[in-house]
C-alpha cells in the first residue's frame, strides 16, 4: 500500500452518471477504509454543495484526503471547490458517471470497485488545471459541434443509453453545424478563420475517446488547442477514431494544433462553452493554465 491518511471524506451524488451510485458505496468503502483511519461519507444533494463543503474543510483543516464517487460533472465541482479554496489535499477519484475521462488519465479502472483497489497502490501527483473565465476545468473546454451534439441528447436518453447516446461518433447526427468566425490569441500569437469546433484540452481523453497524440500530458505546463476545419465535419469523427500519433498526419491538415500556456478566444456569433461536460457560459473567454495546481491519486502503470 503506497499511501495512508488519518482522516478522509468521500463525496457522492445520487444523481451522478447513470444513477447507479448507491450500490457502489459499500464496495468502495471497504478499500477506502484501508487507506485512511477515519472515513466520512457525505451525500451531495444539490449542485454547489460540494464547493461549499470545500470551503468548510479549508477553514477547519479536518481532512487530509478527499474521495469522489461520481461522474465528470461531480468531479468538476470538487475541483472548483479545491482550487478556489487552495486546498492542498489529494483527491482520489472513483468513476461513477458516463465517460469518466480524467479517470483514464489517472490510469484508474472505469469500474468504481476496481478503481478503489487501484487507489491502494497509487501515488500522489500534481496536475495542471485550466482557468476558464474564473471557472476551473481539469480536463477540457470547447465550443462548436461538441456542444451542439451534447445539446441534442435528452437527459433521459443519457440515463438509458449511457455513453452510446452521445459519444463523438454520433456527432454526424448534427444536421446543421454552426460555423463560427474566431479570433484566438495563444501565448501572444493570433489566429483567425472559420471553424466548426475548437477543443482546448488539458487531459488526454474527451467524450470517452483518447486524443491521438502520444505526448499529451495533464502536467506538462501546456494546454493543447485543436481548431477544426469548418469544411470537413467528418474530420471530428476521424480525430477521435485515430488510435495513435502514427496516424496523426492523415488528419492533421484539417486541424490546427497549438500548445500554449495562455489563450483568449472570441467568436462571431457568440458560442456556448462546454467545460468538463457542463454547458455553461459563452465566448469570449480567457484561458490560463495553472501549473501543478491540484493533487490527485495516480496509478503509475510503469512502476515495478
Amino acid at each position: 500500500m503506497a499511501q495512508h491518511f488519518h482522516k478522509g471524506i468521500l463525496f457522492y451524488h445520487n444523481a451522478a452518471g447513470q444513477g447507479n451510485i448507491y450500490k457502489e458505496l459499500g464496495q468502495v468503502t471497504e478499500n477506502l477504509t484501508q487507506l485512511c483511519d477515519d472515513l466520512t461519507i457525505k451525500l451531495s444533494k444539490e449542485e454547489g454543495e460540494i464547493k461549499s463543503l470545500c470551503k468548510e474543510i479549508a477553514e477547519q483543516h479536518a481532512y487530509d484526503v478527499l474521495f469522489i464517487l461520481g461522474g465528470d460533472g461531480t468531479l468538476n465541482e470538487l475541483v472548483n471547490g479545491v482550487v478556489e479554496n487552495n486546498l492542498q489535499i489529494p483527491i482520489g477519484v472513483l468513476p461513477g458517471g458516463t465517460f469518466n475521462d480524467f479517470t483514464k488519465t489517472l490510469n484508474l479502472s472505469p469500474k468504481p470497485m476496481q478503481a478503489s483497489q487501484d487507489l491502494l497502490d497509487s501515488q500522489i501527483k500534481s496536475f495542471d488545471v485550466l482557468d476558464v473565465n474564473g471557472k476551473y476545468a481539469l480536463n477540457f473546454t470547447g465550443i462548436g459541434l461538441m456542444v451542439q451534439n451534447a445539446e441534442n441528447v435528452e437527459s433521459n436518453q443519457k440515463q438509458l443509453l449511457g455513453k452510446f447516446s452521445y459519444v463523438f461518433s454520433t456527432i454526424k447526427t448534427v444536421s446543421s453545424p454552426e460555423i463560427y468566425n474566431y479570433e484566438l490569441t495563444a501565448d501572444g500569437e493570433t489566429y483567425t478563420g472559420e471553424t466548426s469546433m475548437i477543443l482546448i484540452a488539458n487531459g488526454q481523453h474527451v467524450g470517452g475517446s483518447k486524443i491521438p497524440l502520444e505526448d499529451l500530458s495533464a502536467n506538462d505546463g501546456k494546454m493543447n488547442i485543436f481548431i477544426f476545419d469548418k469544411q470537413n465535419f467528418s474530420i471530428i469523427n476521424d480525430f477521435f477514431k485515430v488510435k495513435d500519433s502514427l496516424n496523426w498526419n492523415e488528419i492533421s491538415n484539417s486541424i490546427t494544433h497549438i500548445a500554449c500556456e495562455t489563450a483568449s478566444l472570441s467568436t462571431d456569433p457568440e458560442a456556448k462553452l462546454d467545460i468538463d461536460g457542463e454547458i455553461i457560459n459563452n465566448t469570449p473567454i480567457e484561458v490560463k493554465l495553472l501549473k501543478n495546481k491540484i493533487k490527485m491519486m495516480y496509478l503509475d502503470i510503469n512502476a515495478n
